[in-house]
């Protein structure tokens, strides 16, 4: 076992997790700890849910005795402004002690930064938000550190509006992206100043996407799904990257285990093991990020390596089932199994991010809910909770002219038919974090090297 070492600034906060926690070597800061209760701050990025499944995925398979509680406040729409305004229910309610802090997207004034046909009113409109963004992004990190009891603070620099895209052989007529590149270099210098963790999605992501585009100028991270495309919201590709980047700037453990057995000059062998962590499971979506970042390098390695072993092709065995074919060399080397779907640990991996997937549905409904009351509560100023205000409020939506495919109907309509059964949803969460927990649990397997057969002419 390797040994972790901290800054005296972090110790105190690392003590409790020393039995948990085998990892590399880093300095502060350093991965979330046992016990930690983690709410992630921000807007539609947030609100949509899945970096934050993928992270909370991350810690449930690679710190399995860990108990770390994750949470969306994620808040679609909002900007610096409006986190302010919902301080005590989205962040000191949930009793964070981490809390990570992204808005920038809805602060920055998009309209504001067109590519041509600048005028001296909407340079002014530009100055006036990154002021604004630097005073209430101030006021807001102080209010959650003295309201919420001094939670660790993450920042995030806002994730990039991809204006460089080409659509229809076309980039963006908004290039606020320059606006977001300044915010993002606010947030790095206020990080600094509080020795705090920052997470560069700004930077990372705009240099992969350029990249991309060298290549293939209509490809973009920054892409919800092939046919939705509103150069704001990631998909699953740009969400593995934004993990990567997390992972990175944490410092967490890259390693699932690593199996070590000599042969002793045989050509079979037969070990039972458990392991200390699953591997991460990846869909095909999120695999496309291998060839972006280096995540199995850095974060992905279930290792076995078989010393001294005749020369020849082996097959490797779990339970029973054939894992894959490799040579004595390669065995000696070592191979990655992370992201082999022929192994039982796998498979139990796959199951358990089918668990967290429905763990963070859930918590996007809870946000769901928790936006529409909020905006009917300040934007239109109804009580959600009177009867007929929701069917009121459509109609009124519609009769403005708003279409039943708008984005206000279509979530108001949404919210009218699931609101009853919120309590339903909210049993259903804790029921999922309760069940990763379980489903994580390293179990014994019998691992079998046995000579290959010969492969057909």
């Amino acid at each position: 076992m390797k040994t972790k070492t901290f800054s005296a600034k972090a110790m105190w906060r690392r003590l409790a997790a020393a039995a948990c926690l085998s990892v590399a070597s880093t300095t502060w800061p350093a991965p979330f700890k046992d016990g930690d209760r983690v709410v992630f701050f921000g807007d539609s990025i947030t609100h949509g849910g899945r970096y934050g499944e993928y992270v909370n995925l991350f810690y449930a398979t690679r710190y399995p005795d860990c108990n770390i509680w994750f949470s969306n406040s994620g808040w679609s729409g909002a900007s610096a402004r409006q986190g302010l305004w919902s301080i005590e229910d989205d962040v000191v309610a949930k009793k964070p002690t981490v809390v990570t802090v992204m808005f920038g997207m809805n602060d920055i004034n998009r309209p504001a930064w067109p590519r041509t046909g600048d005028t001296p009113e909407l340079a002014a409109k530009r100055e006036e938000a990154i002021k604004r963004y630097d005073e209430e992004m101030g006021e807001l990190v102080r209010r959650v550190r003295e309201e919420a009891g001094g939670p660790e603070i993450i920042y995030f620099t806002p994730s990039p509006y991809d204006q460089t895209c080409l659509v229809d052989g076309k980039p963006s007529d908004i290039v606020c992206n320059d606006g977001l590149a300044i915010l993002a270099d606010r947030v790095r210098s206020w990080a600094a100043r509080d020795k705090a963790t920052c997470v560069d999605l700004q930077a990372t992501m705009l240099a992969i996407n350029k990249d991309m585009q060298a290549k293939d100028p209509s490809s973009s991270l920054v892409r919800r799904s092939p046919t939705s495309f509103d150069r704001v919201h990631p998909g699953p590709l740009g969400h593995t990257v934004m993990l990567y980047e997390i992972l990175k700037a944490q410092g967490a453990e890259g390693t699932v285990d690593e199996i070590v057995r000599d042969a002793k000059g045989a050509d079979s062998l037969a070990f039972s093991c458990t392991e200390k962590s699953l591997p991460f499971p990846m869909t095909e979506e999120m695999r496309g990020a291998l060839g972006l970042v280096a995540f199995e390098r850095d974060f992905n390695r279930e290792i076995l390596r078989v010393e001294n072993l005749k020369e020849d092709r082996y097959s490797v065995r779990i339970d029973g089932a054939e894992a894959g074919v490799w040579t004595a060399k390669e065995l000696a080397n070592g191979v990655n199994l992370a992201l082999n779907g022929n192994t039982p640990q796998y498979r139990q991996a796959a199951q358990a991010a089918e668990i967290c997937r429905s763990l963070w549905d859930g918590e996007r409904m809870l946000r769901d809910f928790a936006t529409r009351r909020r905006w009917m509560r300040m934007h239109y100023k109804l009580d959600p909770d009177a009867p007929g205000a929701v069917e009121g409020l459509l109609e009124r939506l519609l009769a403005d002219g708003e279409s039943e495919d708008s984005y206000d109907v279509r979530t108001y309509r949404a919210y009218l038919k699931n609101w009853p059964r919120h309590a339903e949803f909210e049993k259903s969460v804790a029921k999922d974090r309760a069940a990763l927990a379980d489903a994580v649990r390293p179990r014994e397997h019998l691992f079998e090297i046995v000579r290959a057969e010969a492969p057909a002419d």
